[in-house]
């Protein structure tokens, strides 16, 4: 009898201890974690590259495009047996222009081939300017009837008149020639010097035809002072 109630008292004993572990697993299941509110902090925070951020641009440099330099224009200025060619720098006067079939000198004579003639033409040139000037030979060209020809040497002197290629001092005058070896029925002679065009873009022309021909006065240096 002693025996029934001990494992009465014991059986209820164990049925209390087992509800009391149930109330506690439930407290413990309903009782819920709270979520750090820094996590969706973190998942909100926008990055620096978000869309609403400007990044920077790369400026187009503006392109200007500047007007092509206008190269000037080159002026034709004539010379005739009666008209000079005169610039702010210089003037040019014709003195003669004469035909040879040979010009004799001490040691040598100087002969056309056949069917030609020299052709001097006798130029005076004054330097008005302040600075040296020079006449060029390589800025000489001419046709004769239409035909280009390079002018030649001799070895005289017609008329005693040095070369037109030469230095003229400032304030003075020199005399010269310039000598073509043409042929004998020529009927037009053009004579262009181009050695000034870069200084004041003027181009000097001569034309002459057989009617043109003069002998010029034999030279005198003291005439060119």
């Amino acid at each position: 009898m002693k025996a029934k109630i001990y494992l009465g008292i014991i059986i209820t004993a164990l049925c209390i201890s087992f509800s009391g572990c149930g109330k506690k697993e439930k407290v413990a299941e309903n009782t819920s974690t709270p979520v750090p509110e820094t996590t969706q902090q973190v998942n909100n925070t926008e990055s620096p590259a978000s869309s609403e951020t400007e990044l920077p641009t790369e400026s187009t440099p503006e392109i200007t495009t500047e007007a092509p330099t206008k190269t000037p224009e080159i002026r034709t200025e004539k010379l005739t047996p009666s008209q000079d060619y005169t610039d702010t720098y210089r003037t040019i006067k014709v003195l003669g222009l004469k035909e040879y079939k040979k010009i004799k000198g001490d040691t040598y004579t100087d002969k056309a081939k056949n069917g030609k003639k020299f052709l001097v033409l006798f130029l005076s040139a004054k330097n008005v300017s302040g600075q040296e000037d020079y006449i060029n030979y390589n800025f000489v060209s001419a046709k004769v009837d239409g035909k280009d020809i390079k002018h030649t040497v001799l070895a005289n002197d017609p008329k005693g008149y040095p070369t037109f290629f030469t230095h003229i001092p400032a304030g003075k005058s020199i005399g010269g020639f310039i000598v073509w070896e043409i042929p004998s029925g020529w009927k037009k002679f053009q004579f262009i010097y181009n050695g000034w065009k870069d200084i004041n873009n003027v181009s000097m022309k001569a034309e002459f035809t057989p009617e043109d021909l003069s002998d010029p006065v034999i030279y005198n240096a003291n005439d060119f002072n």
